[in-house]
């Protein structure tokens, strides 16, 4: 799929139009961070919502509230999934966590092409980051969660451009207020292009729960929705 480009002006670079991936970790003299090192490794990345910050790539997920104001960045204390890792990830878990906290020296710059986020921590560490653009900002919408089965089998599809093209099946799936999932009402049908992040495995049948996105202006030989997926909710061996 081709990949989009960003050309707004550099004004309108904000912290949730992106994925902030960890590029160099240095202390004030300079010298690269030995614990900070598997955070570059893993690309450890910052998510911010409007008013959360979500970071991963280390063994848990940490997140917590932010404020973003004046070239300052205040986080506050963060919580913490549990999962138990590798000695090496924890650690990583505890140094990041040690130095995102309280309030930051903060400095965006390059455009929206090319964006950087430089953070100085309360010791002197210096963390820098490259900006990724979401797929809110990449697709120009806030796209929809839906929920799709995709068949165990690939099925041969017409495709204009390439012979014996073969496409996932699909349904849509929904689901109650109690998180029970309905009986569904779509029947199979064929989708013309793949999803984001998910990558079939013959025979095995899945439920994702995917982002769908209006490209707002996608190139002549693109899709106008894509998908993007967020998380696998059911997988099994089948022979359906």
């Amino acid at each position: 799929m081709p990949t989009p480009t960003a050309t707004s002006p550099a004004s309108q670079l904000t912290l949730p139009a992106y994925y902030w991936r960890l590029a160099s970790a240095t202390d004030a003299s300079g010298k690269p961070v030995a614990a900070l090192q598997k955070g570059i490794e893993h690309q450890l990345r910052l998510t911010f919502s409007n008013d959360a910050l979500n970071i991963r790539g280390g063994c848990n997920a940490q997140f917590g509230g932010y404020r973003y104001q004046n070239g300052v960045l205040h986080v506050n204390n963060l919580a913490s999934t549990m999962k138990a890792c590798e000695q090496s990830l924890m650690q990583l878990d505890a140094e990041i966590n040690e130095r995102m906290k309280g309030d930051l020296r903060a400095a965006l710059s390059g455009d929206t092409a090319e964006p950087a986020l430089e953070l100085v921590a309360q010791d002197g560490t210096v963390l820098k980051f490259v900006g990724e653009p979401t797929p809110e900002t990449l697709y120009g919408s806030a796209g929809e969660t839906i929920f799709l089965e995709v068949a165990a089998k690939k099925a041969e599809c017409s495709h204009p451009m390439i012979p014996n093209y073969q496409c996932l099946m699909v349904r849509e799936r929904r689901y109650n207020d109690a998180g029970v999932q309905q009986p569904t009402q779509d029947k199979w049908h064929p989708l013309y292009q793949s999803i984001e992040g998910f990558e079939h495995k013959d025979g095995v049948r899945t439920v994702l729960r995917v982002k769908r996105y209006d490209w707002k202006n996608p190139p002549a030989d693109a899709p106008s929705k894509v998908y993007v997926l967020d998380m696998v909710v059911e997988q099994d061996a089948s022979k359906r």
